[in-house]
Formats: C-alpha cells, structure tokens, sequence
C-alpha cells in the first residue's frame, strides 16, 4: 500500500498532504475549544480563548532554543512524525477530560517541533530559489486552505457536540502521521548536541538579525502573524457586536474567507513576486494593513468578507516571498532547522506580545473596535520600520543578480 502511493504522489506532493492534514487539525481543534468554552459557561469566554491561544504560543517560545537542533539531528520524518504523535496526545488529553489549556499546550508543543521539519524539507527536496518558492507557494496554500476547512468544520462540529469534533480531529490527525511515511528519507546530523544547540540558539538569533535580507524576513514574517492571530481572537468578539453573528459555526466560515484569500495568493505569488525580486511582496503588505483596518469600519457582512478576503490574498503576496528569502538566507547561514526555530521563536514572541496587548486593553475596557485599531497601528509601526529598510533589501538582490551573472560585486553590508 505505502509502496504504490509513492509511487503516486511526488516526495513534495507527500509533504503538501502531510501538512494539510495536520493544520486542518489544528484550526478545527481550536474551534473545538471555542465550542467547549462557550459550553461551559465561562463568564469571560472571548478572554479565555485568549489564554488557551497564548497556551499553546508558549511552548514555541520555551523550546525554540532546542528545536531547530532536533530537527537537523533527526530525519526530517522523523520529525514530523513526532510532531503529529504530541498534537495527537493533546486530543487525547482532551478526550479524557482534561483542561483545555494543557491540551492545547501539547498541541503546541507538536506543532513547534513539526515546523522546522516541515520547512526545512523543502530545503532538501529542491534545487534552486525558484523552486523553493514554488514549494512554498504550494506549502503555504496547502496550510491556509486547510485552516479553512479546519475553521469551518470546527465551526459546525463545535456548535453541536465536542465528542464528534474530538475524534474526528484525533483521526485527521493520525491520517496525517501515516502520510510522514511517504515522505523520503534523508539522514540528518546526529553530531549535533542539544546542550551546545541551545547556547548557539542566541547567537544564530543575533546572526540572522545581522543579515540584512533575514532581519527583513523575520520582522515580516512576524509582524503577520502577530495580526492574524490577534485578529483571529478579535473577531470573535468583534461579530456579534458590529454584525449581529453570535453562531460559532457562522463566526468560522467568516473568519475562514481571510484564509481562502490566502490560497488564492498561492497561485498568485509566482506570477506578482518573482523569482530574483521577492522583496517585491512588501508592497502587496502595505495594501494588507489598509485592508485590516478599513475591515473595522465596515456593518455590512458582504463588506466585511470582501476585505477580510482581500487581507488574506494582499498577506500571502507578502508572507510566501519572506519566507522564502529567510529559508535561503539561513540554508547557508545557519542550517534549515535552525532558521525555521528562530523565526518561530520571533514570530510567536510577538504575537504572545500581540495577545497580551489585546488582554490588556480588554480589561482596560477598552471597546474591541478601539482594540482592533491600536493592532493596526502596531502593525503600521512595522511597516514603517521596513518602508527604511527596503531599498537596501533591494539592492542587495541586485548584487546577487550581478554575482550569478559573473559581473563585479561590490560585497554587501550587513
């Protein structure tokens, strides 16, 4: 069975499904726990949300320094074997009635140690930064439209009954371990120490903040996912009172339209941000913080779901191309694994900064609509900081355009 499937699916195809499935698991578990909190009763239900979701953000903060070593240490399968078998065991721990925020912490844990080897086998599995867009447009696609799905069938599971939504997510999430097995196998460095890895993990942080194109990356990288995941926990209290929707399953398939967005940016990014030019993504960013804040303004759901639609593909535009260029940068810099452990570590530092934020101004009363503003302003304050920074991106991409070309190079400042 395993043998006739490899010979189906591509070792990329086998990763792309790998992926979809755990991430579909992932967002229909977290509606799963909005389901299950509302259910309960909790008298601040949207903050408690909050918690779970800054629960399982921790764990990427708390094993950055160790991860990126494991992930080069071991066969990347290996990995996101062991990544899915802890997502799994979070399931589990909630199916035995155990509290929400523990579970989702195993979840997180999982999660944390599946993305270097996610990232870090397309790495493996091409041969040159044209490909490793495209494998990333293809990977970046695959996850948002399984956030989409996994929003959506969160949202209706999650509205009924939790047994049928836990093992519906315990099953996915096993399908996708069995999908690990088709990915091929490719040795790591079993050299590595976890002990010297987390004291090199701080000075692997400060390189690649050195490096121009890598700082660029990751203050992006992180500056769009500190507003997706606020934006994510906002909403659910944002539409019931701006457009009257309370259902969860309705708040889901609302919330989901950002990520088909997204999918639709995968197909796009090729064609808009080519190969040689990816700096080119931050201007499509700029037209996604307009597209945020110009969402809080809106009463009207046909207005909302076209700008949070509009978010989802101006982001993509913006967020594969960093990707892409951080993972080239850091091949050579630090190692795949490595890069991926510290852009996680940035990325889910900011957005736990982002989430604090976003408790702070609740308890300060502070009206969700005002909340959501004072988000897009911080996210403003970003892009100003890289509005300074991209002409020198840019003309470090013509450097190395002149490189390849064999032509005299005037070595690039860090």
């Amino acid at each position: 069975m395993v043998a006739r499937l490899r010979k189906k699916l591509s070792p990329l195809s086998a990763v792309v499904w790998t992926q979809f499935l755990s991430a579909f698991s992932d967002n229909l578990n977290f509606f799963l726990i909005v389901g299950l909190v509302k259910r309960e009763g909790a008298s601040d239900p949207d903050g408690t949300v909050t918690y779970i979701q800054m629960a399982f953000l921790i764990a990427y903060v708390v094993l950055a320094p160790v991860v990126g070593a494991f992930a080069d240490k071991k066969t990347k399968t290996h990995v996101l074997l062991s990544g899915n078998m802890l997502k799994a065991t979070g399931i589990l721990l909630l199916l035995l009635g155990v509290s929400p925020a523990i579970c989702y912490f195993f979840v997180g844990v999982g999660a944390v140690v599946y993305s270097p080897g996610k990232y870090g086998i397309l790495t493996e599995l091409t041969k040159s930064e044209g490909e490793l867009l495209k494998a990333n447009a293809q990977v970046e696609g695959s996850t948002i439209l399984a956030i989409l799905l996994g929003t959506v069938a969160g949202g209706f599971l999650a509205a009924n009954s939790d047994l049928p939504a836990i093992l519906t997510c315990l099953f996915i999430y096993m399908l996708s371990l069995g999908m690990t097995f088709l990915v091929p196998v490719q040795a790591g460095n079993p050299r590595i120490r976890y002990g010297q890895a987390a004291g090199q993990f701080f000075r692997d942080v400060g390189k690649l903040f050195a490096n121009r194109r890598s700082r660029f990356s990751l203050i992006g990288t992180g500056a769009f996912w500190l507003t997706a995941s606020v934006l994510r926990i906002a909403l659910i209290a944002w539409l019931p009172l701006n457009l009257g929707i309370e259902d969860t399953d309705q708040q889901s398939m609302i919330i989901g339209v950002t990520a088909l967005g997204v999918v639709g940016s995968a197909f796009l990014t090729p064609k808009l941000v080519p190969e040689g030019k990816l700096y080119r993504g931050f201007y499509f960013g700029i037209a996604m913080v307009g597209a945020v804040m110009a969402a809080n303004f809106t009463h009207e759901v046909w207005a909302t779901v076209a700008l949070l639609f509009l978010t989802g593909v101006m982001g993509g535009i913006f967020l594969i191309p960093l990707n892409t260029m951080l993972q080239e940068e850091g091949k050579t810099a630090i190692g795949p694994g490595r890069t991926i452990a510290v852009q996680n570590f940035v990325e889910n530092s900011l957005t736990v900064v982002g989430l604090f934020l976003y408790l702070t101004l609740r308890e300060m009363d502070v009206p969700v609509n005002d909340s959501v503003i004072g988000i897009g302003l911080i996210l403003t304050l970003f892009f100003v900081y890289l509005a300074t920074q991209i002409g020198a991106v840019r003309q470090s991409f013509g450097r190395e355009r002149e490189r390849a070309a064999g032509g005299k190079v005037t070595p690039a400042r860090k």
